[in-house]
């Protein structure tokens, strides 16, 4: 299965690391790098893996380690990743 990022997910992305890397730059790499790692490795090899989104036909999968919910769509073999927010915010289409 392919994986897409859309806009809004790569901007959450630069967002993120933005935002962390004006405290610790090292800590802003490691965490990128940890949320893109998950994303590939384990949605691939098992897109049902996310639990059931909050928004329709959506699944989530949670980051482990971080606070992170990277909410995604199956749509025939490819894997969108909608965004990539923080869990203490509300995600709206």
């Amino acid at each position: 299965m392919d994986i897409i990022f859309t806009k809004s997910a790569l901007e959450d992305l630069k967002n993120l690391q933005k935002y962390i890397y004006e405290n610790n730059q090292e800590a802003a790499k490691k965490v990128q790098t940890q949320i893109i790692k998950q994303i590939e490795t384990l949605l691939p090899k098992n897109p049902g893996i996310g639990r059931a989104g909050r928004v329709l036909r959506t699944r989530e999968l949670v980051i482990t380690k971080y606070p992170y919910i990277v909410p995604y769509q199956v749509r025939g073999s490819n894997i969108y990743i909608l965004r990539i927010l923080h869990t203490s915010r509300k995600w709206k289409p």
